[in-house]
């Protein structure tokens, strides 16, 4: 599972910060392949037609993403996780426009078929989860393959598929004297202090000579 995290605090101005608002968002990826989840995906060196990765219409199966979230961040757990997107990428081998994916009972679409006269190749088909991001609150993801969708067409083979939800985490950091966020007393920013007291050295310097 891999993640980039971005932290923006905003406020901040000249070596001061008012209370306010601050914002952290997390992108996370979870990989499910045969190395982690489902014995049905294709392992390394394997070959795409080898059973019983290539399936057809009755060997229909399922897997499972698992997505960990960052604890709330904020120092007095009044932070609010909102998901802002979201999408599932599937690598597939022979695939056509029978094969089917679903994720938690919603179906998302068909997978990407080869070039035309191309049948044997791998193709990727990226699906926007913008319509399930709320079933990802619990963290997992169940997905389902319909497999030459109406009994047609020919089998497929999934090499992998990638999750990949971008949330973000906000909360506003509460005044010193009241735990009101009224704008009270002003924070030092330390960064910006000392940058602001080389101005003031460099300053001098540059009177003096």
């Amino acid at each position: 599972m891999q993640r980039v995290v971005l932290v923006a605090i905003v406020l901040l101005a000249m070596g001061t910060a008012q209370a306010g608002p601050v914002s952290l968002t997390d992108t996370v990826t979870d990989v499910a392949n045969y190395g982690s989840d489902g014995v049905y995906f294709l392992p390394n060196g394997t070959a795409p037609n080898t059973p019983p990765y290539y399936r057809y219409f009755f060997q229909d199966w399922s897997w499972d993403h698992a997505v960990t979230y960052l604890a709330d961040p904020s120092p007095d757990a009044s932070g609010v996780r909102t998901l802002e997107s979201g999408s599932l990428t599937v690598y597939a081998w022979q695939a056509d426009e029978t094969d089917q994916i679903i994720a938690d009972g919603t179906i998302l679409g068909n997978l990407q078929s080869p070039p035309p006269g191309l049948p044997d190749q791998w193709t990727t088909k990226t699906f926007d989860l913008a319509a399930i991001l709320a079933d990802l609150e619990d963290g997992m993801l169940d997905m389902d393959i319909n497999i030459d969708t109406g009994m047609t067409g020919s089998g497929v083979t999934l090499g992998s598929s990638t999750l990949s939800v971008t949330y973000r985490w906000d909360w506003v950091v509460q005044d010193e004297d009241d735990g009101d966020d009224d704008g009270g007393p002003v924070v030092p920013v330390p960064g910006a202090l000392v940058l602001a007291g080389i101005g003031t050295v460099l300053i001098g310097w540059f009177k003096r000579r």
